[in-house]
């Protein structure tokens, strides 16, 4: 099998009518600041904000040809026509657990189990059925949040990550999300390192650990600072989560402090850090950005499935874009998304959504 040429589509999509200030906010108004440097530049973040527009999702379809007929479905960052025609002639195979080939990687994965016959998750040894799958939200107010909660509840999700941030009273946040949830609809907090000193973290997180339904602070202050991620897990007795790779991943796994890591969505990649992680139990989750539609989704719980502590509820946001590219949407019940058993990706395009969104 060889590849015979690749088209590109450039794809803009909105947001959800519903989210669309709330996450122009999120990212336009001191995103990842600290409290203090929130407060010493409150002005320019301000009209950092004013100045911004509503954030869409900028991707690109890949379609990949084949001389035997099949065409493999990827999305990503955008390459150029001399970069996909380097491909030509080449076999998909050619690039087994290779993360250099990028947004392609998708489709040459999809290629390869149409060709064998495989899901995509059997490619890369035993799978299992499902892959759990988390609901996401930025710092939105608290009203917007228990909507999006009580969504997300009738939708099968029983995992909420959403950010903190320093414009946004985190309390009246998670109440408002924990007034409409039962106990068991697991919160994860994400501050982005954003409470700034521990001090601040301690104090926050004690309120925020009388709450049930909060389970995990992710980066509450500096990842690295390891004495600092002790005192909060002997204080608080959250579950804490950090991004695999600061401080250096063996320091971290021997220092025991971090429960959880947080790792992307590459084959090669997450397959070496999550057997990192494995070496001391440690479970994790992979997380896409806002570049990822339904179709980075699926694959990433096909990677998932077939990785053994990629456990926990994984991270994208293509449950609030305007619409989805694939005919058949991800289905969760119970927190789960069963892994299509048909062969490569096991995902079909709806080519009017991407007709509509088509730049």
């Amino acid at each position: 099998m060889k590849i015979t040429r690749i088209e590109r589509i450039a794809l803009d999509i909105p947001y959800a009518e519903r989210v669309r200030e709330h996450l122009q906010k999120g990212w336009g108004l001191g995103n990842r600041a600290t409290d203090e440097e929130f407060a010493a530049e409150s002005e320019r973040f301000h009209q950092e904000w004013r100045d911004s527009k509503p954030p869409t999702v900028k991707t690109s379809l890949y379609l990949v040809h084949t001389d035997e007929g099949l065409t493999g479905l990827g999305e990503g960052a955008a390459l150029s026509e001399e970069q996909l025609a380097a491909y030509t002639g080449h076999s998909p195979f050619d690039y087994i657990g290779d993360d250099g080939v990028g947004p392609l990687q998708i489709a040459f994965y999809d290629l390869m189990g149409q060709a064998l016959e495989l899901p995509l998750a059997r490619l890369l040894g035993p799978a299992r059925d499902t892959a759990p799958l988390a609901w996401w939200s930025h710092c939105f107010p608290p009203a917007a949040l228990a909507t999006e909660a009580e969504r997300a509840l009738a939708q099968g999700y029983r995992v909420h990550k959403f950010k903190r941030r320093a414009h946004t009273d985190v309390l009246e946040q998670v109440a408002a999300i924990a007034a409409v949830t039962p106990d068991d609809y697991s919160i994860t907090v994400d501050a982005n390192q954003t409470f700034g000193t521990l001090e601040r973290a301690l104090d926050i997180g004690a309120k925020l650990k009388a709450i049930p339904q909060v389970s995990c602070l992710e980066s509450p202050i500096q990842q690295g600072d390891i004495d600092g991620y002790r005192r909060l897990q002997q204080e608080l007795g959250l579950k804490l989560a950090h991004h695999m790779g600061n401080p250096d991943p063996i320091d971290a796994l021997h220092s025991d402090v971090y429960d959880y890591f947080i790792l992307g969505a590459r084959v090669a990649g997450t397959l070496r850090n999550g057997h990192i992680c494995a070496a001391r139990d440690k479970p994790f989750w992979m997380q896409l950005g806002g570049d990822g539609t339904d179709i980075s989704t699926l694959f990433m719980l096909h990677l998932a499935a077939a990785i053994p502590n990629a456990t926990l509820g994984h991270v994208s946001m293509q449950h609030i874009q305007e619409a989805l590219l694939l005919q058949d949407p991800l289905i969760v019940q119970d927190g789960e998304v069963a892994i299509p058993q048909t062969p490569g990706l096991g995902g079909t395009l709806n080519m009017d959504v991407v007709d509509r969104y088509r730049v």
